[in-house]
């Protein structure tokens, strides 16, 4: 058994990515380097009820100049683009597939290996040209950065292979986020939550990525320390970010622009709330990244209000359909902002890229640790302490007695969304008897203020469209966005005399 620890980078753009490596990466390397490059065919099997997925095991017979090997990877795990998990290879005489080389030990003892094998049948194939080249970094560990190009196919559909990995050979791992770092530099790549297998299974299912709600908590343990903990926050905010970026790629769903400028909220988020605690430069500097990369998609709000707006299944469809010169109206500007503002080429970009690259690296280079020894205490001595300061924020910007307006509510969201995110960090630490009833009611207002948000963008568009019953839309949307504070109003009165779910 070998245990695999690679870091996938997705290349944007249409260059020439073997030339770039061969001439102007390796020669700034301080690396002894071999190359080569191969041909290579992969067929993935399983049953067709997908038994081998069900145990979370992929398995490939790969052929290279007629030889064929192959490959059994079991369950793993990947944290912020560093994929981890163990794979057991086995030389084939043919190209036909035979579980039964495999020692039984691989398999859960439920499994009947005989049954298994049986029922093996192909859904979908890799092929692609591998660039390969294997390093010897002046530190003494050994690398194997390969370009992959080529497609994953079934009988059907197809999508393309375009990416760099950097697998671990020997040595240290942090050499790996090194090379990333001089690669990122070099031509625009990102980080990839998906290995080909898994994009295959998908495809071979008929299947398409769909935007993902945040949970309701993260799994934290009393015993995770205050860098455990974080490093949990940032790994879950980070792969929600770069799993979004796919889904719009591969979809176009405005959804999944949501996703992305969530995602990146959550990471600046984390590092807002253990900062004081983990206090370093380097902390300190991503944060003023993810601000400005924050901003950059800033338009997506505007965005998502006229998705709402627009929606077929949405609040407001009903009324709005009734007007199809509003309709065409918000259609333009919908697409006038997705042809502003590129979010193709803002997800593309080398920035961000070289951002993810850098959060994914902090699990390893741990630069906190030179400034004392504050993140080895307990998250949980300080998790009550975090949300009580926050809850108490609220209280005092939200004061039950006074009424609130649409306006107090806009302006009251950055706010509460980021106390939210508090809670979704550290809400695990805690029974959940009492933790779900004292978020519900704010999770509305929440949801209340998108809807807020979508009304107002549609009185600040009826007072410059051109729309000929636009008197009586602005006193539909006036008295729409009256009933909604109504209910928020009882949702925030509600929320304030719940009992916080963090006292001992």
């Amino acid at each position: 058994m070998e245990t695999e620890i690679e870091l996938k980078l997705l290349v944007s753009g249409d260059l020439d990515v073997a030339e770039l490596l061969q001439n102007q990466l390796l020669p700034s390397l301080q690396a002894q380097s071999s190359s080569s490059q191969m041909a290579l065919s992969n067929r993935y099997y399983d049953t067709p009820d997908k038994q081998l997925r069900g145990l979370d095991m992929g398995f490939r017979v790969r052929g290279r100049d007629g030889r064929f090997q192959q490959t059994l990877k079991t369950a793993g795990q990947v944290q912020g683009g560093l994929h981890q998990r163990p794979e057991y290879n086995i030389e084939l005489s043919d190209q036909y597939p035979d579980l039964s080389l495999f020692e039984p030990g691989i398999f859960p003892d439920h499994v009947s290996v005989v049954a298994l094998q049986s029922q093996l049948c192909p859904l979908f194939t890799t092929h692609f040209t591998r660039y390969a080249f294997d390093l010897v970094m002046d530190s003494g560990t050994k690398l194997e950065l390969v370009y992959d190009k080529g497609q994953v196919a079934t009988d059907t559909h197809q999508q393309p292979i375009n990416e760099i990995e950097i697998e671990l050979k020997e040595g240290e791992v942090g050499e790996i986020f090194a090379l990333a770092r001089k690669l990122s530099a070099l031509l625009p790549v990102r980080l990839g939550a998906f290995s080909k297998a898994a994009r295959g299974y998908l495809l071979a299912a008929g299947q398409e990525l769909v935007s993902k709600p945040l949970p309701d908590f993260l799994a934290l343990h009393d015993q995770d320390t205050l860098e455990q903990a974080f490093l949990k926050t940032v790994h879950y905010a980070l792969d929600y970010w770069q799993y979004h970026e796919q889904c719009y790629l591969e979809t176009q769903k405005p959804r999944a622009l949501g996703g992305i400028r969530a995602g990146i909220q959550l990471v600046s988020q984390a590092i807002s709330l253990y900062l004081p605690m983990l206090q370093c430069d380097a902390l300190l500097a991503t944060q003023a990244r993810l601000i400005q990369l924050n901003n950059d998609w800033y338009w997506a709000e505007t965005l998502l209000a006229i998705k709402t707006l627009r929606s077929r299944k949405g609040p407001f469809r009903k009324r709005l359909a009734k007007s199809e010169e509003l309709l065409s109206y918000l259609r333009g500007r919908y697409e006038g902002l997705l042809l502003q503002h590129q979010p193709e080429n803002l997800i593309q970009r080398q920035q961000s890229g070289q951002l993810q690259i850098d959060l994914a690296a902090l699990a390893y280079e741990r630069p906190w640790r030179s400034g004392g020894n504050a993140w080895s205490s307990l998250v949980q001595e300080h998790a009550r302490g975090w949300l009580a300061q926050g809850w108490f924020t609220i209280s005092q910007s939200m004061p039950r007695k006074k009424k609130f307006s649409a306006q107090h509510y806009l302006s009251s969201e950055p706010l509460l969304r980021q106390t939210l995110f508090n809670g979704l960090f550290l809400a695990g630490l805690f029974s959940p008897e009492h933790r779900d009833q004292f978020r519900a009611p704010w999770l509305d207002i929440i949801d209340g203020i998108d809807e807020l948000n979508a009304l107002h963008l549609l009185k600040s568009e009826l007072d410059v469209a051109d729309v000929q019953d636009k008197d009586e839309l602005m006193l539909w949307c006036k008295d729409k966005m009256s009933h909604l504070l109504d209910v928020m109003e009882q949702s925030r009165k509600a929320a304030l005399k719940m009992e916080p779910y963090w006292k001992p």
